[in-house]
Parts: structure tokens; sequence; C-alpha cells
């Protein structure tokens, strides 16, 4: 069903049925027109920024009723314009929805915008967390799930979206109800990219955590030593990260030119929570083989869940925030890796892959997060600080060739990374699998006007 566009006619109608004022000025749209990837660009026609879910269902009501497209926006960290709306269409800005709102026992409700790291300052003072948490913490809930959501605790408790109780949505229709595991609703909005709902608040599951958190930090020079060890030490710690950094070694011929070459390092960061006595290196390392043991900490288990913090502010004074960021991610089973990882680092660009991070994923998951048919899997991720234009087409080529690698051997796209320009007709139907014609069904049924649409979604490519 083909949808109209708002334009001035439309948005006068929507101020007079409504009470609401859509802002249009110029500075507004062009703030809005690009997401974090900064590859797409999309200028929305108007910009909605609603205080309460009131609002919110008003804006839905009409935007069915008149067909008018809705993208859903949080805070624009997006890198395949899942939160840039298509031509005529509207951004539904979530930016007010910040509360965190009731804990009670092991379940935290906040509204969908809430950061991870405002949640965390409730949470423990408690001395609970979430299973899982992002890198970035952020990150909004809201923008999280509609992903899926991998971290350092993935190892264990698989993606972030799997250990979620409830969500209150409202659906295309403008109706707002709560939804539980029991309804296909709430697992289409999971990792469902704001195509059935807006979520507007959710309930998090939480655990006990202690107080304070020890961390080892290894290298390793060989590759089977690196996987070997990672299996050996999954039982012993609490939060794990993995990546492969280049460790530059001059230039060498390719062709006429000279390009950089580099020995390639495995990283493994091990990280175990405790109490009053912090562990010893042997109660974690004793059966490891790395090559280096480079540092050992020890911090309060909100410093380290905020850990990353350093690097993000470092990219925003270098000015590598406001660069290009085609980040990969793809899910892929263990086996798939060790075959192919050294090939491929060899391949990649020093310049796109300056580090290679690898999250392992227990096979947990709701909602439309698509993995692989096989259990021991793990995430490759390319998390570039920024890429100057000039650079552009040579990491998007970087993408491709990874895809032509992962996907015909059983890998799945993490649709938070840039999936790559121009996708075919095709490509829905076949990332999603049996599940699409699921898909399908549930946006018949909850959006069908499909007002909820995106640079990621355009209607007419769906089906």
């Amino acid at each position: 069903m083909s949808l109209q566009k708002w334009n001035t006619e439309i948005i006068k109608q929507h101020k007079r049925e409504t009470g609401q004022t859509l802002l249009k000025d110029e500075q507004t749209l062009v703030s809005f027109s690009q997401d974090f990837g900064k590859l797409i660009q999309s200028s929305p026609s108007a910009v909605c920024i609603p205080e309460n879910t009131s609002s919110l269902q008003s804006l839905i009501t009409f935007a069915h009723q008149n067909k008018l497209p809705v993208t859903i926006r949080g805070n624009g960290l997006s890198q395949c314009g899942q939160s840039l709306p298509i031509p005529g269409g509207l951004t539904l800005s979530m930016r007010h929805f910040i509360k965190p709102l009731d804990l009670q026992g092991d379940i935290i409700w906040i509204e969908a915008n809430t950061s991870w790291a405002d949640l965390l300052e409730l949470s423990l003072q408690q001395h609970k967390a979430p299973f899982v948490l992002p890198y970035n913490c952020n990150l909004s809930v809201g923008g999280v799930l509609s992903a899926g959501g991998v971290g350092s605790s993935s190892f264990k408790y698989g993606a972030i979206n799997s250990n979620i109780s409830a969500l209150e949505v409202i659906d295309g229709l403008g109706l707002k109800q709560i939804v539980n595991k029991n309804s296909p609703l709430f697992h289409a909005c999971l990792s469902g990219q704001g195509q059935f709902a807006v979520i507007t608040k959710v309930a998090v599951e939480l655990r006990t955590v202690k107080s304070f958190v020890k961390t080892f930090c290894l290298v390793y020079s060989s590759q089977e030593q690196w996987f070997e060890d990672i299996d050996k030490v999954k039982d012993k710690v609490d939060y794990m990260e993995l990546f492969c950094s280049p460790s530059i070694q001059g230039a060498k011929l390719k062709g006429e030119k000279r390009v950089p070459m580099a020995q390639w390092l495995y990283g493994l960061h091990l990280s175990v929570e405790y109490g009053n006595r912090a562990p010893a290196l042997n109660d974690v390392l004793s059966h490891l083989k790395p090559w280096q043991v480079i540092n050992t900490q020890e911090e309060t288990i909100s410093s380290y869940f905020l850990r990353h913090n350093s690097r993000f502010d470092t990219m925003k004074m270098l000015g590598q925030w406001d660069l290009l960021h085609p980040w990969y991610e793809c899910f892929i089973t263990t086996k798939v890796l060790k075959e192919n990882l050294a090939e491929l680092l060899q391949q990649l660009p020093l310049h796109y892959a300056s580090l290679v991070h690898v999250a392992p994923m227990a096979k947990r998951k709701q909602g439309f997060l698509m993995l692989p048919e096989e259990d021991s899997i793990c995430s490759f991720m390319i998390l570039n600080p920024g890429v100057p234009d000039i650079l552009k087409d040579s990491c998007l080529q970087a993408i491709q060739n990874l895809d032509a690698c992962f996907l015909q051997q059983g890998g799945k796209r993490y649709l938070s990374g840039f999936l790559g320009q121009d996708l075919p007709p095709e490509y829905w139907s076949t990332h999603f699998g049996d599940q699409f014609s699921l898909w399908v069904s549930l946006k018949k049924q909850h959006d069908p006007v499909g007002i909820f649409s995106s640079m990621l979604y355009q209607p007419h490519k769906l089906y």
C-alpha cells in the first residue's frame, strides 16, 4: 500500500486535529537528516518530539488514518538508515522518554530512551544489573532492543534482548498495550528495527552482582592457542572481551604500491566479579598459555561497565565521531571463524580493520534476531573509530568481501551495522529465511498501512 507524504497541508491538519506542533525549521530538519553511520542522508519533512505517551499515541493514530510514514529515532546511532525517514516521512524523536521508573525485585521498568548508564545508576544501588550490557552504555535501551544487543557477558547469557520480560508499545494502529513473552508482538518488537510498534517502556530482567571486578589482560601470538584458551576459561569468568589487533611492521609491495603490513596479535580480557577478596592470577589463568599477561586491574563494577566511555570520548575529541562509520557486524559459527580468520585478517585493509572484535554468544535470543543454525556461534565485528570519505570505497569493498565469505557459510548479519548500498529485492527474505512469512504476517497485523518505515526498511523493497 502506497503512503502519503507529510506536506504543508497535512502538517496543518495534524495541528488542527491533535493540537500538537510539528517541527519543520531547517535547523531541526538538518539535525535529523543523518545517523551515526553518516553513509546515508535523508531529511524528514517534519519532526515530532512528544513529551508523553498520550501525545505519541495521537501522532501514530493520525499517521495510520492518513497513511503517513513515521520513522522512530532514539539517539540516532544506527549506521544503515534505521533512524532515517523515507522521502516525505516524519521523524518521531523519543528524546523525552528517558526516565527509569520502578525497580521491584529482579525487574526494572524504564522508559525506552533511557540510557543503560542511567539504568545502572539506579539498579547498582541494590547490587543489581542487566544480564548483558552493550559496550556503549550511553545507548538507549529501546534502540539496543530494536537491534538485539551484544556484550561481554553474551557468552553466558546470549543477546541482550533475551533478558527482557515485558514491553509497553504503541502499534501501527495507535493501540497501546503491555506485551510479554507470550505475545507475538513482544517478539516482533525485539530486533524488529522499529517496524511493528513504538516501544515506550521496557521491563529489563536483572541479576545480583558483586561490588568489584578484576580484569586480566592477555595477549597471544598464536591464534590456535587463543581459541583453545577461550574454550577453557568460559566457566571461570564473568565477562570476556576478545579482539585481534594489528602490530604494524612497516610496508610491503602490493602491485606497484606499498601498503602497511602487520603481525596480528590476539587479545583476551577476562573479568571476574568479587566482593571482599580479589581473585589471584592462578585462580583464573592456571591452565591457560598466553604469550604475555600485560595488565591486571581492579575497579568498581560501575567503572567496569562504563569502561568504553574513554574510547568514545577520545573519538569525539579527535573528530572521529563526525566521520563515516561503516561498521561490520555478523553472527557466524565458531567453526567458520576458525577456518577463515587468518586469511581474512591478511586481506582486510588496516585503515578499516584497526581492531577486530569477536564476541562468543550463548544461543539465547528473542524476536527476529537471526543467528546461524549451529550452537557454537560468535559475533565478528569491525567497529572502526571513524573513516574519512576518501577511504569509504575500500571499506565498503571490505564489507562486501566479508559478506561473500560469511553469508554463504550460514552467517547472519547483525542489523546494527552497515549492510551495504542498494540491497537487492530478495535481501530480507534471504536474511529472515523461514521466519520471513511470520515477519510479513505480523507486519500486516500490527501495522497494516505500513506507516513504520525507514531508509533501512523502505516499503516498496520489503515484499
